[in-house]
């Protein structure tokens, strides 16, 4: 018989493979018994985590992440595309931005932020993980978001528009970068909400937010 729930280790975390064809509310339970059943065996490590073979809405996503940590010592950090390819592109990219005078003394934070968390940093900072929406990520300095970007951030709220931000996946509610403000339900609705699942970087431009791709055209816009 076909396993529901399987789980495969590789490079950043779990992969988890998920029956397409299973009731949701019978899959959630296949993968509480799964986590279960292996809580020993993982410990309690910091994970990210992707998911294969089966679509899944973002409030289903939400509720899988939460039968594994109600079953196991799990800390899920964020989730990712567990493409290689664009795994690799977005290290890449990011190893270029890593000499910035702005990050180099960024703070990391690894953490799943969820509706209703708030924090803030005096300097720039690297996300390890999702910020959902109703979360919201401010920082003095740049922020960079190994992971999805789906509620508010803010870079250089104390003035500063030669902050930026990026994210591996860009679908923000809102973003601020210094003076500047974008709101998804006008100009954020134009950049932010493509097709494509692809990193991207925000900055200032014209004292509007601009959100394109992070390639090289790009990075130059930055001012590093």
């Amino acid at each position: 018989m076909k396993e529901p729930v399987v789980i495969k280790a590789n490079n950043f975390g779990l992969l988890i493979i998920l029956d397409k064809d299973l009731e949701f509310d019978s899959l959630l339970e296949a993968v509480g018994n799964k986590f279960k059943e292996s809580a020993n065996f993982f410990g309690n490590a910091d994970m990210a985590v992707a998911f294969d073979g089966r679509k899944l809405a973002f409030e289903e996503e939400e509720q899988i992440i939460q039968a594994i940590t109600d079953n196991s010592s799990l800390n899920i950090v964020c989730t990712v595309d567990h493409d290689p390819v664009r795994e690799a592109q977005f290290k890449s990219k990011l190893d270029k931005i890593a000499v910035s005078k702005d990050m180099s003394l960024a703070k990391i934070h690894k953490g799943y932020f969820r509706s209703g968390k708030m924090m803030e940093f005096d300097t720039g900072v690297i996300i390890i993980g999702d910020i959902n929406p109703g979360a919201k990520v401010s920082s003095k300095g740049s922020i960079i978001v190994l992971g999805a970007l789906k509620g508010e951030a803010a870079a250089g709220i104390d003035g500063n528009n030669d902050a930026f931000i990026i994210a591996l996946d860009m679908s923000p509610i809102q973003l601020r970068i210094g003076t500047s403000i974008g709101r998804c339900s006008d100009d954020l609705e134009t950049y932010g909400k493509t097709k494509e699942l692809m990193p991207k970087v925000a900055f200032v431009e014209d004292n509007a937010i601009c959100i394109e791709n992070l390639d090289k055209n790009a990075l130059d816009s930055l001012r590093l």
